[in-house]
């Protein structure tokens, strides 16, 4: 990953040896720099910075002939990252990571042509693990695990093109099993049951 981030910037910086290539710069009320980077022929190319009105770094992009094309690195105020993707001719694409307000990891997976694909991994402010699951073409697929902040199980259960399918089943703040149901096209099906302390098992309505 690291020789293919470094060989594109190098690609990019040679795009822009040409005597159409100009530095941009815009800044806000205050004189404090807004955003620069360089136009080829009028489209942004290469490296482009931008900032708050106080000069915190904003967004760090990068461009081929005026489409996002490498790494782009986001952050907010405080200066912490929120986010870092990466671009292939306006499209996201390969692996993506964003943040909490405080730092923390808040889920990373992968894209296709803008579409989550594959296996996310979400996580609180604290980073405990949230929840767990695939998609495919942007969509839940597959099984996924939700988690309490504590760390033990919430619930867990089947996606199929985005929608609940098959047994569910559903934990308290303890992490003990509470209750079980089906579902198909995201819509509750058959009987549902309520588990006590116990075990025993409790036709519910729903």
């Amino acid at each position: 990953m690291f020789m293919k981030t470094l060989l594109l910037s190098l690609a990019l910086l040679y795009t822009c040896r040409s005597a159409f290539c100009q530095q941009q710069v815009s800044r806000f009320a205050n004189g404090q720099i807004k955003a620069e980077g360089k136009l080829n022929n009028g489209l942004k190319e290469g490296l482009w910075q931008y900032y708050f009105p106080d000069g915190t770094p904003n967004a760090i992009e990068h461009y081929q002939q005026g489409q996002l094309h490498g790494t782009i690195r986001y952050f907010n105020y405080q200066g912490h990252p929120i986010a870092v993707e990466h671009w292939q001719h306006d499209l996201q694409q390969d692996s993506s990571f964003y943040y909490h307000a405080n730092g923390q990891l808040e889920k990373k997976g992968s894209l296709i042509d803008g579409l989550y694909q594959g296996r996310w991994v979400f996580y609180y402010p604290d980073g405990t693990l949230k929840r767990t699951g695939s998609y495919q073409h942007g969509l839940p697929q597959g099984l996924w695990h939700f988690y309490h902040k504590d760390g033990s199980p919430m619930q867990e259960g089947a996606f199929r093109q985005g929608q609940e399918e098959g047994e569910w089943k559903f934990y308290n703040e303890k992490g003990q099993l509470e209750y079980i149901g089906s579902y198909h096209d995201g819509k509750r099906i058959g009987d549902w049951y309520y588990v006590s302390k116990r075990g025993k098992k409790e036709k519910v309505a729903y």
